[in-house]
């Protein structure tokens, strides 16, 4: 994905307490316990099945403002989860920023007896919304490929 704001505004808005509570879906609150460590209050959900979440976040492998790993696991009534994944922000080289990502993730509990073709979609869905809402707060008034993409929902 691309968006008109530079790595290191990117960056920032990464790890901003505020921006994330914007663009998580889902999300009722982020708490910051360290510069990388955080705890977020989230409701998703698969169809019908939807819970509300305790998520703790950490990053590391740091390369600022280049790179991070995100680790983050989640537990509520209907399961538990977690996963990883790396963020890449590179210089598109007309000011803007090319974001790029890969994650793995599991998930167990009730929820988990829906099937992972399903949770894996729905991951796939949320980690877009994630970053097309990041787009659209990076590029106000300039609407991205994926918030163009994602119908500009967050």
């Amino acid at each position: 994905a691309r968006v008109a704001a530079a790595p290191e505004a990117i960056w920032a808005m990464l790890l901003d307490v505020d921006t994330l509570a914007s663009i998580i879906p889902g999300c009722h609150g982020v708490q910051k316990l360290s510069d990388t460590h955080f705890k977020a209050d989230v409701t998703l959900g698969v169809g019908p099945v939807k819970g509300r979440y305790k998520a703790e976040i950490k990053l590391s492998d740091l390369d600022e403002p280049r790179a991070a790993t995100l680790t983050g696991s989640v537990s509520g009534g209907l399961g538990t989860g977690g996963g990883s994944g790396r963020v890449t922000l590179t210089p598109d080289g007309a000011g803007g920023t090319v974001i790029g990502y890969t994650y793995e993730a599991a998930i167990g509990g009730k929820v988990a007896a829906i099937g992972g073709r399903l949770l894996d979609g729905a991951a796939k869905a949320i980690i877009g919304q994630f970053f097309a809402a990041l787009a659209r707060k990076a590029s106000p008034g300039k609407p991205g490929l994926l918030a163009r993409l994602f119908g500009g929902r967050a």
